[in-house]
Parts: structure tokens; C-alpha cells; sequence
């Protein structure tokens, strides 16, 4: 299956705090398979705790083992990981694709699995771009 198809098959997708919903998913999760499907990299399972909050999914995050896999890099490239946060506290994570001038695909509350780029996260209060590159 080629990217385009993989991505439009994720868009519109419903959204899930803990991703395990029958046919819903959460940013991780949306991550994971752009990740797998794309580009033949594996992460992961790994269960959002949903009932801990946004703090708890970030602590959850900042510590789980995936994250020293990970390799910051100053500059978004195909297929790298973007974590965002509206505050000092990162908790969003998307996956960066250079079509169109580089999108973020990723998993929203509400409106479920969406492209954007940075200009219109930032203007609904994303901030704190992070790109890394998986290992």
C-alpha cells in the first residue's frame, strides 16, 4: 500500500484517550502505525493511561522505554516524531511528513486523526515543537 493510502486511511478516524476503542486511536497510536506502515520502523505498544489525565499521560511518556529510542534533531525531516505542548509540559505526539510542505499527521480529541502544519497548530496553542528521529 503506498503513503497516501495509508495516510487517507487514518484520517477521520475516531479519537480515544486510551486508544482501544474497536476502530479508534490516540496520538501514540496513530504514531505508531504511520511509523510501522511508512516507514518499517516498530514502537511499541503501549496503553495511554486514560484516567490519569494529560499530566499523567506525560509523565507516562517522559519515562516509558520507546523515548531512549528516540533521537532529538533540530530540524523536521520525513518521518520523524513531533512532540508539541501547549505549556512546558510535553504530551502530544505526532508524525512529520514532507508532503505539501510538511505535515504533522496526528490524533485530536473530537475530530480524531488530522494533518496540519505548524502554522495552524500553533495558531490553536501548540507550541514547543520537538522533532526526533526514531531509532
Amino acid at each position: 500500500m503506498d503513503r497516501v493510502a495509508i495516510i487517507n486511511g487514518l484520517i477521520g478516524r475516531p479519537y480515544d484517550l486510551g486508544g482501544r476503542a474497536p476502530g479508534s486511536i490516540n496520538c501514540y497510536g496513530c504514531a505508531r502505525i504511520l511509523q510501522r506502515e511508512i516507514f518499517g520502523r516498530d514502537m511499541p505498544d503501549f496503553a495511554m493511561p486514560g484516567t490519569a489525565g494529560r499530566q499523567g499521560i506525560a509523565a507516562a511518556i517522559a519515562v516509558h522505554p520507546e523515548r531512549g529510542r528516540w533521537q532529538e534533531i533540530g530540524a523536521p525531516e520525513d518521518g520523524a516524531l513531533v512532540t508539541m505542548a501547549r505549556n512546558d509540559c510535553g504530551y502530544h505526539i505526532g508524525t512529520w511528513l514532507a508532503e505539501d510542505g510538511g505535515i504533522i499527521v496526528h490524533a485530536l480529541e473530537v475530530v480524531g486523526v488530522v494533518a496540519d502544519t505548524t502554522s495552524s497548530l500553533q495558531a490553536v496553542g501548540w507550541r514547543r515543537f520537538r522533532f526526533h528521529r526514531p531509532l
